[in-house]
């Protein structure tokens, strides 16, 4: 056999084995598309869509699938989370496998794009940073300037959430992650979230921060799901360096955004990024999240606003007062910081209305005028909320009889849930000590005095007590 001939049937020999090659990655990659489709019958679509269908066969060797991905975090999603699913469904196309090896082929690698000098290198940081940039500001939302910690008025109620911010701002510490603040309606965690995100900026200018509300989480989720762009979605939100979420409690009951969130949350965790978070419920009360998101919420530094005391409230009138250059009479604050004790926005809403009457109608400004003034709140509240009804919710809540509120009993278990009726009646009704004693079996005013001090003091550092005292809140704002 002449060389030219052996030549020829060795290229005949290479071209078949390339064929059948070429016929053996073909029926793999057809195996790969049916695992798939398999698997697509066992998760939720939004769940395949976004971590099994990107994933491509790259071979299947000596016993092993190599699957990859454009993203570093799908291929380590679907190798976290979807490996036993993956292996599952794999070994009844592949009878020999062993196991599944995930890599990630960047866009980049498949392109074989290759930046030929730093000055590109730079210009396409550059871009990218741009990028960054342009989602985050299309998904924060705006600092108020006004809402700044040097206006944020500190008392005894809100001294750990303040504390708690500014030491992640001064240091960027790492220490609170997540920073949980909660507390009822109206209190400043919204303040305090604009606060952080102003002193954050002036301090670490670098760092892409992005504060928003659960609600546009939510929306940015849904739309990148509609628009088929979860990946861009995920890469995006993980790139941020301090993400802000302000009323975590509206995404319960939502079991797709709990998962992204859920995900979202551990990954940048893990790359030691700092999450904030605000909600008008410690994350224990939150029910309609699920109980693994409640443990991460709950593993950082919990810190919860209490009623604003009389003290607190007449500070915060003050100092708006200070702010807006507005003349109102000293009794007249004294009044309202008396009067309306719910929160701080009805606190302030109150000073705004007694202003714009003397703005608008030349009125002056004095106790008997703005008595009528808020005639409406105050009437409101002080029908609805009494002494007797108060000592009725206490009374069930700690399965007493009604009597023992008024009894001289003082065994602990009766005692101090007669002490937390009395703080609760001094917060949040007008009537004095000596009205309140009164109402408890004729007690003197210095024994009301004493309850409201004792469990004043104890909710700094009690956190059953508090959980007691703001479930006693809903139940009685509920009348």
């Amino acid at each position: 056999m002449s060389e030219i001939e052996i030549n020829s049937e060795l290229e005949g020999e290479n071209n078949q084995k390339r064929n059948s090659s070429k016929e053996t990655f073909l029926i793999q990659k057809k195996n790969w598309e049916d695992i798939k489709d398999s698997i697509s019958k066992d998760i939720k679509e939004i769940f395949w869509e976004a971590w099994i269908k990107p994933l491509r066969l790259e071979k299947y060797e000596k016993g092993i699938l190599y699957l990859s991905s454009d993203s570093k975090i799908i291929s380590n999603r679907a190798e976290n989370q979807y490996y036993e699913t993956i292996f599952f469904q794999a070994s009844n196309f592949f009878k020999s496998l062993k196991k599944i090896q995930f890599h990630t082929v960047s866009l980049k690698q498949k392109e074989n794009i290759s930046i030929k000098n730093n000055f590109q290198k730079i210009k396409i940081n550059q871009q990218i940073t741009n990028s960054d940039l342009s989602f985050i500001d299309s998904v924060s939302m705006k600092t108020n300037s006004k809402l700044t910690f040097d206006n944020f008025v500190v008392g005894e109620s809100n001294r750990m959430p303040y504390a708690a911010s500014k030491r992640i701002c001064e240091n960027k510490s790492l220490a609170y992650n997540p920073l949980f603040i909660h507390g009822d309606v109206g209190m400043g965690k919204t303040h305090l979230l604009n606060a952080i995100a102003i002193e954050l900026k002036v301090n670490f200018p670098y760092l892409k921060i992005a504060m928003m509300s659960a609600e546009r989480f939510m929306y940015q989720f849904i739309k990148a799901i509609r628009l088929k762009e979860t990946i861009k979605f995920k890469d995006q939100f993980r790139s941020i360096d301090i993400l802000m979420i302000d009323d975590i409690q509206f995404i319960g009951g939502k079991g797709s955004t709990q998962e992204e969130f859920f995900y979202t949350f551990n990954d940048l965790i893990f790359q030691g990024k700092q999450i904030i978070i605000s909600s008008n419920k410690s994350p224990i009360d939150l029910l309609s999240l699920e109980e693994r998101l409640k443990s991460r919420l709950s593993g950082g530094l919990v810190v919860d606003f209490l009623p604003p005391n009389y003290e607190l409230r007449l500070e915060i009138l003050k100092k708006k007062v200070e702010v807006l250059n507005l003349n109102v009479p000293i009794d007249v604050l004294q009044f309202i910081a008396n009067k309306i004790v719910n929160n701080i926005r009805e606190l302030e809403g109150a000073l705004n209305r007694i202003w714009a009457n003397y703005e608008l109608t030349g009125t002056k400004i004095n106790i008997e005028n703005s008595t009528n003034l808020l005639s409406d709140l105050i009437s409101a509240r002080e029908k609805s909320i009494s002494i007797d009804s108060i000592q009725k919710k206490v009374s069930s809540y700690y399965n007493l009889s009604l009597s023992d509120m008024t009894s001289s009993r003082r065994s602990i278990n009766i005692a101090r849930p007669r002490q937390i009726a009395m703080y609760l009646c001094k917060g949040l009704t007008s009537y004095s000590y000596p009205e309140i004693g009164k109402a408890f079996g004729g007690k003197d005013h210095t024994t009301v005095l004493h309850a409201v001090k004792k469990i004043r003091s104890m909710l700094e550092s009690d956190q059953k007590l508090k959980t007691h005292i703001y479930h006693l809140k809903e139940s009685i704002f509920n009348l």
